[in-house]
């Protein structure tokens, strides 16, 4: 807490009123210094936090004013107040009576002491808000009940790259560089999320999508209403954690756990991640590939040929499958998953146009002119089959491809699992 030490200069005052205010004990966290005088030609006032004077000590109020300083509260005695001139009052913070009775004199010292520390209180209030919220690294802010902003913190001033001064009393569009025609729009300005607060009368929490100069931002929020002493609406403070690039960090870690780093295609893991779960309520379609000598193209080209054609692969399995979840199981193993009410007929299509692409793609590279591939079909009668029990027997379809000959596609029958066993 703070310590205030007041320097407090009675000149002129009876020895009554000089004792009475010489009785007040000091509030919580000040202390008291008293110097007494008859007249200003006595005694320095110039290192006065208090000076109380009779109008009679021998100077006026603006001379008064200049002796003490600015910042010294000057209270002058004097019954004729009413006869002042205007630039004497301004001169001067308060006017008491010109004969102060004890008890008089004691109650007007009293209420001053308490209004100093109130300003005081107000002061450390203040410095204790500021310093608080600008150590902050999240944003924070107090708004209006209209919408314009009060008060907000050093991150807040960063990330809009404008100051306190430029903010204060401003909208959000002006705040974050927006058009009015924006704004109005109410698209990633948060105008919903300020209602939904006033009408909850709480602290909400929000993930809120907040557009600004250098574009998007991902913003986890806490907002609260504010009350006055009426218990009416009188604004919010909000609190957000600017969570855009550990977002965009999280969603990168994600992107690789759950995808192939060679071909971007779905890996082995996430398959079984996110199938497992569909093929519990959907039917699905399961088309297991498998490329045919491939262990010849990384023997006579090496691993970079065997990893272009991949990749290549890859690529026509995208272009000709884009509704599928496509997966890359490992090697040169590749799965293509439909779901929904697909026919045999319509796969049969779709996988002859596929063998064309892929024979067209092999065929434009000398090196993987021997390569084509082999796909078994697992056709999910209906919803509830286990994935594993649908890729096990598009693998059995996909070996009876091979052996009748490869670069072509086989559908699973009970006759090909009763022949595996």
């Amino acid at each position: 807490m703070y310590k205030c030490d007041l320097n407090i200069y009675l000149v002129g005052l009876e020895s009554e009123a000089a004792a009475a205010i010489n009785s007040v004990e000091p509030l919580e966290w000040f202390t008291h210094k008293i110097f007494i005088s008859d007249c200003f030609g006595e005694i320095d006032v110039q290192g006065a936090d208090v000076l109380i004077f009779k109008a009679s000590a021998g100077t006026g109020e603006e001379r008064v004013r200049e002796l003490a300083g600015e910042k010294a509260v000057c209270i002058v005695c004097r019954d004729d107040a009413s006869g002042m001139s205007r630039d004497e009052l301004a001169a001067v913070d308060d006017v008491w009576p010109g004969s102060l009775t004890f008890d008089t004199a004691k109650l007007l010292f009293v209420r001053l002491m308490k209004e100093l520390k109130l300003k005081k209180d107000a002061w450390l209030w203040e410095l204790e808000l500021q310093s608080v919220i600008d150590t902050s690294m999240d944003l924070i802010w107090f708004k209006g009940r209209y919408g314009e902003h009060w008060r907000v913190n050093d991150a807040f001033c960063a990330i809009v790259n404008k100051t306190k001064e430029d903010i204060r009393g401003k909208q959000h569009y002006y705040i974050w560089g927006l058009s009015k025609e924006e704004y109005k729009l109410g698209r990633f300005v948060c105008l919903e999320t300020e209602q939904d607060v006033k009408e909850a009368g709480r602290t909400c929490r929000f993930r809120e999508h907040v557009m600004g100069q250098d574009g998007m931002r991902e913003m986890i929020t806490l907002k609260t209403p504010l009350y006055d002493e009426k218990g009416e609406f009188m604004g919010t403070v909000g609190v957000a954690k600017d969570v855009t690039k550990e977002e965009a960090y999280r969603r990168k870690l994600l992107k690789q756990a759950q995808t192939d780093e060679l071909t971007g295609l779905l890996n082995r893991r996430y398959c079984f991640f996110k199938l497992d779960k569909l093929a519990r309520c959907e039917r699905l379609v399961i088309c297991y590939m498998d490329l045919d000598f491939f262990k010849e193209l990384n023997d006579s080209h090496g691993h970079q040929a065997g990893d272009n054609a991949l990749v290549g692969f890859a690529g026509v399995l995208q272009q000709n499958f884009p509704k599928a979840v496509n997966v890359r199981m490992g090697g040169d193993e590749f799965v293509v998953v439909m779901r929904g009410e697909v026919t045999e007929e319509s796969v049969r299509e779709q996988l002859d146009r596929f063998l064309e692409s892929v024979h067209e793609f092999f065929a434009s590279t000398e090196a993987f002119s021997g390569l084509s591939v082999s796909i078994g079909v697992a056709m999910g009668e209906k919803a509830g089959i286990p994935l594993e029990v649908l890729l096990h027997q598009g693998d059995i379809a996909m070996y009876e491809a091979k052996n009748g000959g490869r670069n072509r596609y086989c559908f699973y029958s009970d006759d090909m699992y009763k022949a595996d066993i």
